[in-house]
């Protein structure tokens, strides 16, 4: 009885309240002009928490406890915002009246907050899903290049680089790639591996594209700026969609020194998504790529003028093994002294100071693997705990072939990389922790792998035997011109005799001595990289918005560790795995005055990095004026910076895989690690950035430690929409950099400061070296785009942008590699007819000769003009869609890189199901 009373007395003060019962809200939602549903639509109970997104057929249903009559708002983009009230039970029918997108777009990573992409406080570009399957490349990482200011470089099929604001790269250190809130960079490497480990082709709800500096909201990396991907939420994007695109590359061989005819070109993709109930929803993607690869064939010698057959020196940009070069001079000596009546045939060559010869090369086609495939693979589960809470928890793993160029080409054979992730999302916060985890697989170094097999094969010289490849070449060459031969025949006599019994790339032989070599770790003098190294990241940001009702306040920790661990192959980590590091802060503040017209923004951000022993703060101001109705006017100036890569701050070296006989690839090293007893000596000639063997052109390089890098960047933009069918933006910037890391070859000469005594080593090791300029480095540029609704469904859109590097340091690789100017133009329409059937897009790029300057080689591209189409046929019955396209459609091959390949056409036809 006493429990009794407890029990009523506790629950008595909730009795005087009536109990709501459960509201059922269900329906669909049309579109007005076609009929058809349409899905991803969000659907709204006003003033209330509740609400749902429409499904691929336009269904959608939710619970409520609210009382009725409610206002459902019925949103999404393309359409116009419609509200209905809903006074009783039964289905709800909407018909949406589509609408232009032009100035509705929104944005998330200007500001860490939506805002209108019009009102960004910063230049920003963005592609969304609808973009993508409207598109006329096959891949959504194709159509970046597309954007406003955004530079790419293709060194593979697979392993596309971006970047803004002209310094561009294969691997990009400086350019900050995020994906579903995680830094999708290799954490060894420390540069994302372009669409490795991104989102599979239906995947992708938009990407973000930040130009320039964005370190204050970004962190460490972001001066060459930061793209910004989102998934889509399996909530509102769901139901079973299965996309087949089947084509072939490679039309015509020995086109654009195409060494291939007609392949294969594969891409299949499958994602499921499915609410299982209000609060519980889950997706699974999956994409495979398969094709021959686009193969590296330049032939151009970058030892100076000539060819294979008039220069014995020659080593093509493409051919492997050639680096290994020697001043035959000494062997010439040792022949006459051996047999004086040899004098009239030796001294005119001794008259010369030195006779390099290099060793034969290997073209990239037959050496390194053509076959390029990626395999993605994701999985993500949500969990609403509350209306406006919810849990996610996600993996992404992705493996797969590439080629990506620096100081050679590097070969990623069965790399490996894994995201995982798990993250709790309020209304005004979050919570996330994920770990990246990476295995570079069986990576072949293109040169130094080639220099050692032509080594393993025969060495260039034994001391024992004193026999080798060079004192047979210098035997033969001797005979060849004794015999009356001239010079030329008589160095293709020599070299093709001491090349008797070479192995043919892609020989059982040839095979297995690469193999051998490339599955050999550097320390034990092979080429292979044993790259496990894993990253760590916790990040909490909180929204003091609705705390602090005068300002908007976003602000955020950010942890990462760094876990290197490359078994001393990348790493001085040969005692055990090296731990790295970073701790931040930052915070965003914005407010608008002169009645909502102006808008005022601060960003600024600590970070500390256990490397350096100084911490760096860094800020972005803004300022966005509504000058007119749909008219704004914009100024930010923007500090940022970079620590060096863990590579480049750990001043470690890829080892020895090149010291053996007869001299070596460029190898990478960084800060003075391995230079602490003998001088290094700067590689210069007339050629930018060629190295030389002549003495006399050799000078001392000093050397310190290396810092990081910043730059202060200024932009003045304006963005405006007209009669709400033009779109237009322009825009100005001028960076500062300061500390600017570039990157030279030098050599040593150990075991003296004399420089004439490098003219006495038959052998040397050259070292690309990472080194702070100190010249103060400026860039400036402008660019303008406008996109035109043109009614019934057509648009157009153009771009153009110009981007400038002053006060260059020709001492430095500085990786400004883009035309002074370039632009991009598309037309389309994205529904013919009445029930908006047929749809096409095409796209024109063009880009003017420009010079490119990586590691290993430097020269001009080529002005290239590229054209892409695509007409698509949606057969509603069976909610699929068929399209024809082609990407490079003229088949004129194309360069985007130098040392990389070059491009030719792809057609294709792709069956997407489910896929509007």
């Amino acid at each position: 009885m006493y429990k009794l009373m407890l029990l009523t007395a506790l629950f008595m003060p909730t009795l005087h309240v009536p109990l709501q019962a459960q509201q059922v809200i269900y329906g669909n939602v049309q579109n007005s002009e076609t009929g058809e549903g349409v899905p991803a639509v969000s659907v709204k109970a006003k003033n209330t928490p509740n609400g749902d997104y429409t499904n691929n057929q336009g269904n959608f249903r939710f619970h409520t406890r609210a009382a009725l009559p409610l206002t459902l708002v019925f949103s999404s983009l393309g359409f116009a915002t419609q509200e209905v009230v809903v006074t009783g039970p039964g289905a709800v029918q909407v018909k949406l009246a589509p609408a232009s997108v032009l100035g509705a777009e929104v944005v998330v990573s200007a500001s860490r907050n939506v805002q209108r992409k019009i009102e960004s406080p910063v230049t920003i570009e963005r592609i969304d899903n609808k973009d993508i399957v409207n598109s006329a490349q096959p891949s959504y990482y194709s159509m970046l290049q597309g954007l406003k200011g955004v530079d790419v470089t293709t060194s593979s099929l697979t392993f596309t680089t971006v970047t803004t604001r002209g310094f561009n790269t294969s691997g990009n250190t400086n350019f900050t790639q995020v994906v579903d809130g995680m830094d999708n960079q290799a954490p060894g490497l420390n540069f994302p591996l372009g669409a490795a480990i991104g989102l599979t082709e239906l995947d992708v709800d938009n990407i973000e594209v930040l130009s320039g500096a964005s370190s204050a909201l970004y962190g460490s990396r972001g001066l060459n700026g930061t793209m910004v991907m989102t998934g889509k939420d399996p909530f509102k994007y769901q139901g079973l969609s299965i996309q087949v695109t089947q084509g072939v590359n490679h039309l015509k061989k020995g086109k654009g020194n195409d060494p291939m005819g007609p392949s294969p070109y594969y891409d299949w993709t499958v994602r499921w998504a499915k609410k299982v109930n209000d609060r519980l929803a889950f997706k699974v993607n999956a994409q495979y790529t398969l094709a021959k690869d686009w193969m590296a064939a330049d032939t151009s010698n970058t030892n100076g003028p000539g060819n294979r057959y008039t220069d014995p020196n020659y080593n093509g940009v493409n051919m492997y093994g050639s680096k290994t070069s020697v001043d035959i001079n000494p062997f010439l000596e040792a022949a006459l002294a051996m047999d004086p009546s040899l004098a009239p045939i030796i001294d005119p060559l001794l008259a010369s100071p030195s006779n390099y010869v290099a060793r034969t090369g290997y073209a990239e086609y037959g050496y390194l693997s053509n076959e390029a495939k990626l395999l993605k693979l994701n999985a993500e589960l949500r969990y609403k705990i509350r209306p406006k809470l919810e849990a996610v928890v996600s993996g992404t793993y992705g493996e797969g072939n590439a080629v990506y160029s620096n100081d050679t080409r590097y070969a990623l054979t069965g790399y490996k990389l894994g995201q995982y992730r798990a993250e709790l999302r309020g209304e005004q916060w979050f919570l996330r922790a994920y770990t990246t985890r990476e295995n570079s697989g069986n990576t072949i170094i293109a040169s130094p792998t080639a220099q050692l097999l032509n080594e393993v094969w025969k060495p260039s010289f034994n001391p024992a035997t004193m026999d080798g490849w060079y004192p047979q070449y210098t035997g033969a060459l001797l005979q060849a011109l004794a015999t009356g031969s001239t010079l030329q025949n008589a160095h293709l006599a020599a070299r093709s005799f001491a090349d008797q019994g070479r192995p043919e790339a892609g020989s059982p032989f040839f095979n297995h001595l690469k193999d051998s070599i490339a599955g050999l770790p550097t320390p034990q003098g092979g080429t292979l990289f044993q790259d496990r190294s894993r990253l760590y990241n916790t990040e909490l940001q909180y929204n003091f918005s609705r705390l602090i009702p005068f300002v908007e306040v976003i602000a955020g920790l950010n942890y990462r560790l760094y876990r290197l661990d490359s078994k001393g192959t990348l790493f001085p980590d040969t005692e055990g795995p090296i731990d790295v590091a970073e701790y931040s802060a930052y915070a965003h503040l914005s407010k608008k005055l002169v009645q909502n017209k102006l808008k005022l923004g601060a960003a600024f951000r600590y970070d500390k990095n256990t490397l350096f022993e100084k911490p760096r703060v860094t800020s972005r101001l803004s300022a966005v004026l509504e000058t007119a109705k749909e008219n704004y006017l914009r100024f930010s100036y923007q500090n940022a910076y970079s620590f060096p890569s863990n590579i480049q701050s750990l001043q470690s070296t890829l080892t020895d895989y090149n010291t053996y006989a007869s001299g070596g690839s460029a190898r990478l090293l960084y800060g003075e690690y391995g230079f602490n007893k003998y001088p290094p000596y700067l590689l210069t000639s007339v050629t930018a950035y060629q190295q030389s063997n002549d003495p006399s052109q050799l000078e001392r390089f000093s050397l310190s430690d290396i810092k990081p890098q910043s730059v202060d960047a200024f932009e003045l933009g304006y963005s405006a929409l007209f009669a709400r069918c033009v779109l237009v933006d322009v825009l100005g910037y001028y960076s500062t950099w300061k500390n600017f890391i570039g990157y030279v070859n030098v050599a040593n000469t150990p075991g003296t400061d004399d420089v004439t005594a490098f003219k006495e080593r038959s052998r040397y090791v050259a070292y690309n070296i990472a080194y702070n300029g100190a010249e103060t480095v400026n860039t400036y540029g402008y660019a303008a785009s406008v996109s035109v609704d043109l009614s019934r469904n057509y648009l157009a859109r153009a771009n153009f942008s110009s981007d400038f590097l002053k006060n260059r340091n020709n001492s430095q690789i500085n990786n400004f590699n883009t035309p002074n100017w370039k632009f991009n133009v598309e037309f389309g329409n994205t529904g013919l007819g009445k029930r908006q059937q047929l749809s096409f897009n095409t796209s024109l790029r063009y880009r003017p000769a420009y010079f490119y300057a990586i590691g290993f080689a430097a020269g001009t591209i080529p002005a290239n003009v590229v054209l892409d189409a695509q007409i698509s046929y949606k057969l509603l019955k069976a909610r699929s869609r068929i399209k024809l396209g082609a990407t490079n459609l003229t088949n004129r091959y194309y360069y985007n890189g130098f040392g990389s390949p070059a491009i030719g056409a792809v057609y294709y036809a792709t069956l997407a199901y489910n896929v509007f």
